[in-house]
């Protein structure tokens, strides 16, 4: 039985790079700058792991962000105030963000193994985090990639009963969080940075 399951993780660790038709890669990446208005939140996937994986990033409205590329980020601008982001891959996660206007805020993107394949967990990137440090370096060596908003939302629109689903599983997911992983899935207004 371990050997089935073990070689299950490796075809499924090792398969072709994950591509999404809703993100195309910018050939000069762009630093992260703060618009007046709105919250800029960066979404960061520094590892490589479980490449063949999208992670599709949406709101509690049902609102497309982007999708999560191995080794990638991407930049959402949204109103401020507070939000709720949904990690959709083979599981479900979330992270709560209350967001300021001009900030920049990071959210990671981690993968980790799960009992039969990997999970998709949206982290709070924050100056207290033990990672926030490799910020920096993750955007260094990541493709920046850019969202198509219309057409990523055409497709939700196209799954709505899954993305309601979504949703609350979702909420869910947050009133299970230990006080400890809520604290890890929180960004609060002070968290951003205004360079």
């Amino acid at each position: 039985m371990w050997r089935r399951s073990f070689l299950f993780f490796a075809l499924a660790s090792t398969g072709c790079a994950a591509t999404s038709e809703f993100m195309t890669e910018l050939a000069i990446p762009r630093s992260p700058t703060p618009a007046s208005d709105r919250a800029t939140v960066v979404f960061v996937r520094p590892s490589s792991y479980a490449s063949s994986l999208v992670v599709t990033i949406l709101d509690t409205e049902g609102r497309f962000v982007g999708d999560a590329l191995p080794s990638s980020y991407f930049v959402a601008r949204v109103e401020p105030g507070e939000h709720t982001f949904i990690g959709w891959a083979e599981n479900t996660s979330a992270l709560r963000a209350s967001l300021q206007p001009g900030k920049v805020y990071f959210v990671e993107v981690e993968l980790k193994l799960g009992a039969l394949s990997a999970r998709a967990h949206l982290k709070a990137l924050t100056p207290r985090s033990e990672r926030w440090a490799d910020r920096e370096g993750w955007l260094a060596d990541a493709r920046e990639l850019e969202v198509d908003e219309a057409s990523g939302q055409a497709y939700l629109e196209s799954r709505r009963e899954d993305v309601e689903e979504r949703i609350r599983r979702a909420r869910e997911a947050l009133e299970k969080y230990s006080p400890a992983e809520l604290a890890e899935r929180t960004l609060s207004p002070d968290d951003g940075i205004a360079p």
